[in-house]
């Protein structure tokens, strides 16, 4: 059985307009893989879920030379369980959770301080260059004539992920200042 919020992700990614599995995986990895991602592995499953409770519709598109394209398609059953997950309560905020470069340094006194100083380097790397994603993303939102009526949305998640991408980097050069 597919995981409750894989199959309300898909939901929300089928809201936006009838995909096959492998358009649904493009689509998260281009706007919710930022903060929320699912494999085919977990894909095909919850659409096999999904069909089963009905809040899927499938139409099967002969293709020359290839196989058969699966297109789903959200329907009102499917929607008002996308409203219900959405209106219902947070299973886990993004409060807690394992960081194991904060472990290592927790521990950090164990090895030579350029080990620390090369983990937070690296870590600081994968920030800029995940801060310039962001922005080219923001960007490219912002670009768009006429505004979606999701671009709010979209936008309100961005930019939570700009502020935590910035936090990170601010954290990071300071760690590194206090370890040099």
């Amino acid at each position: 059985m597919a995981n409750e919020n894989t199959t309300n992700a898909i939901l929300g990614i089928l809201s936006l307009g009838p995909h096959s599995g492998y358009d649904i995986k493009k689509l998260m990895e281009q706007s919710t893989g930022y903060f929320w991602s699912e494999n085919y592995g977990q894909i095909y499953p919850a659409l096999n879920q999904l069909l089963k409770t009905n809040d899927v519709t499938m139409q099967v598109i002969e293709q020359e030379g290839k196989p058969d394209r699966k297109v789903y398609s959200i329907n009102e059953k499917g929607r008002q369980t996308l409203i219900d997950w959405l209106s219902g309560p947070i299973g886990q905020y993004p409060i807690e959770q394992k960081n194991e470069l904060l472990l290592k340094l927790f521990f950090g006194l164990n090895v030579p301080g350029e080990v620390n100083i090369l983990h937070i380097e690296k870590f600081l790397e994968k920030l800029k260059t995940l801060l310039s994603v962001y922005l080219d993303v923001q960007k490219n939102i912002l670009d768009c004539e006429p505004q979606d009526e999701n671009s709010k949305y979209w936008l309100i998640t961005l930019n939570y992920g700009l502020l935590q991408v910035r936090a990170n980097i601010q954290w990071c050069e300071e760690t590194l200042i206090q370890l040099k």
